[in-house]
């Protein structure tokens, strides 16, 4: 999904868009270029599907209820997702064509 967002919005971004690129608040964002933030979002989710996979194989997750990792990855996955589309969505200048209204 996170590749898929980041094709969509390669070909509906303007070549000027700077992509905001935020570590943990709004006062730590650095805006990118379109290239660098299409290529880092999808970079950051398999580094995280990566990490985390790697401690739920590992003996550091063997006392782990089997729901805990059914539901960790996804939760993590999900919430990367959405800081990417709002990332993306702020990059096309404000909210996205389905929430405006009419004449405003």
């Amino acid at each position: 999904m996170m590749i898929a967002a980041s094709g969509y919005a390669a070909v509906i971004l303007p070549g000027s868009a700077r992509i905001p690129l935020h570590l943990g608040s709004h006062q730590h964002v650095f805006l990118v270029s379109k290239r660098a933030g299409l290529v880092i979002w999808p970079a950051v989710g398999a580094v995280l599907y990566g990490v985390l996979g790697g401690v739920s194989a590992s003996s550091l997750a063997a006392g782990w209820v089997p729901g805990v990792r059914d539901v960790l990855m996804p939760a993590v996955m999900v919430v990367v997702l959405g800081f990417q589309v709002g990332a993306l969505v702020l990059a096309a200048g404000g909210e996205p064509r389905s929430v405006r209204i009419k004449g405003s």
